[in-house]
């Protein structure tokens, strides 16, 4: 794949403006870069085998701007193995000074919003092993997720007996009328009639 077709790859995780500095840093270490499904236990990890040599995985399922913090955390572990292999800890104050010389040509708000470059700015003096330690970035960073609708779902799917949402109101799914199913406020009992093509968003059992 020749350069220009490989940062429009990274164009499609990273915010525009710093997509070519990331790339830059993977054409530079040349590590096995992997976008992964989304795991629960972690937003990205970094390994190294004699083997297979370097690994980076971030999770697909970040928005561009929490994808960038998450691949320069783990370009950092990268870089302090380089240079002290497994002699200091893993987010200790070599990691700590790492992370920050990434980002710091990032922190200018003609690169990222100035929202954002503020809390990192701060989060950076002391970053902690996971961003999601860091309230403020956490709170941030969720201002740029897209609105999901993986729980979306049309009332008429549903079986009878489901309970679901509907703006403020927790219903179960009734019997038909004509169009509309009559539906039961869970808490306080009241009645409902809800279009059978409403778009509802279902409750984990």
């Amino acid at each position: 794949m020749n350069k220009s077709r490989k940062i429009a790859s990274f164009l499609d995780h990273f915010p525009p403006k710093v997509a070519e500095y990331c790339f830059n840093l993977w054409d530079e270490h040349r590590f096995d870069f992997i976008v992964s499904k989304k795991r629960d236990s972690k937003l990205g990890d970094f390994r190294y085998s004699p083997a297979k040599g370097f690994q980076i995985t971030v999770n697909n399922n970040l928005n561009p701007y929490a994808f960038l913090v998450t691949y320069l955390h783990e370009v950092a572990h990268l870089t302090t193995y380089l240079k002290y292999k497994n002699k200091v800890n893993p987010h200790g104050q070599e990691w700590k000074d790492a992370f920050l010389e990434l980002f710091d040509p990032l922190l200018d708000p003609e690169l990222l919003p100035q929202e954002l470059v503020s809390v990192l700015t701060a989060y950076l003096k002391n970053p902690v092993a996971t961003s999601n330690g860091f309230t403020p970035l956490v709170e941030t960073l969720k201002k740029f997720d897209a609105p999901s609708d993986e729980d979306i779902i049309l009332l008429f799917n549903l079986s009878e007996g489901t309970i679901f949402k509907l703006k403020n109101l927790t219903l179960q799914k009734g019997k038909l009328r004509r169009t509309r199913y009559i539906c039961q406020e869970v808490h306080s009992g009241k009645l409902y009639l809800v279009a059978k093509n409403a778009q509802v968003q279902t409750l984990e059992a």
